[in-house]
Order: structure tokens, then C-alpha cells, then sequence
């Protein structure tokens, strides 16, 4: 039998610049934003490239946003397409603190790339193992980052300027 914490799917915490902890949970909602921007779970293990030739740093921005939705504290605002014959098409998810609206890019650290990588990958495998219904679990599979060459750089990130509107209350 299933119980309510279990279904919280809760892998671990990733820590933001600004120090704080932000448990990652893939409530149907998260995985739901996942679909919407990749096309599917499977187009999001796709989409991280391992190569170092395509992106990486995009895709899990996305993930992890996802993730922090909720209990973490994260709202997504969604930037949609529309195109001629009215299909839509979500191109980005920008995921903003509640708090503060600080968006989580911004408070994510390139430096802390494998700790992340496993916390999402350990939320994201238990919110898709199976639940009693016959089914053999889906794992997330290796899930393998570029390795930053002598040449690489990291530029300082510039602090948001977004503050949410008073709701009147």
C-alpha cells in the first residue's frame, strides 16, 4: 500500500547560492510541466546532452525547477507559442520563488552540477517506480554532464530584478 509521503516522491534537496535547501519532489503537476516542455518523460532524459556539444545547463534548469514546484517554493510561469493553425507549444519555463520572485536560474550554481544531477535523478526515478500495479519500474539512466574543458569559463550571474505584484490581501 501506498502512503501519502510516499507519493510525495521527495529524492533529495539541492542548495541554491543563496544558501537554502530546496527539497525536489515530481508530483504529477512537475512531471506534467516536463511533458509540456519536452514532449514527454522519455524526450527529458533525451534532452540533456553528455557530449558537451549540445545543451545541458537548459535542460536541467528545467528538471530541477520542476522538481522545486511546490513544497520547494517555485511557481513556473510558462511561455507559450501559438502557431497559424492555433497549436501550442510551450517554448520555456521560467520558475519563480514565491517569496521574493527571485527565478531559480539565477540561484542555481553551475558548480554544484553533480549534486543536483543526483538529487533529481533520485526524485525523478522514485516518482516513476511502480506502485503495486504489475509494472516493473522506470529508472532514470545515467545521466551524464559535459566535463568543462581548460578553456571554460563562468561569468558572475546578475541578480533578478522581478518583483511580484501586491495581490491586494
Amino acid at each position: 500500500m501506498t502512503t501519502g509521503l510516499d507519493l510525495l516522491a521527495e529524492g533529495g534537496t539541492v542548495t541554491l547560492t543563496d544558501g537554502t535547501e530546496v527539497p525536489l519532489r515530481y508530483s504529477f503537476r512537475a512531471l506534467a510541466l516536463l511533458e509540456a516542455r519536452f514532449g514527454s518523460i522519455q524526450a527529458v532524459q533525451e534532452a540533456i546532452d553528455g557530449t558537451g556539444k549540445g545543451a545541458a545547463f537548459g535542460p536541467l534548469h528545467q528538471i530541477i525547477g520542476a522538481g522545486s514546484v511546490g513544497p520547494g517554493g517555485f511557481e513556473p510561469h510558462l511561455r507559450e507559442h501559438v502557431d497559424a493553425k492555433g497549436n501550442r507549444t510551450v517554448s520555456d519555463i521560467v520558475f519563480r520563488r514565491r517569496t521574493d520572485g527571485t527565478d531559480l536560474a539565477d540561484l542555481l550554481d553551475p558548480g554544484r552540477l553533480d549534486d543536483y544531477v543526483g538529487a533529481f535523478t533520485a526524485a525523478l526515478s522514485k516518482a516513476l517506480e511502480s506502485r503495486g500495479n504489475g509494472r516493473s519500474p522506470v529508472a532514470v539512466t545515467d545521466v551524464s554532464l559535459p566535463t568543462p574543458g581548460p578553456s571554460s569559463t563562468t561569468s558572475p550571474s546578475v541578480p533578478s530584478t522581478f518583483h511580484p505584484a501586491s495581490s491586494g490581501t
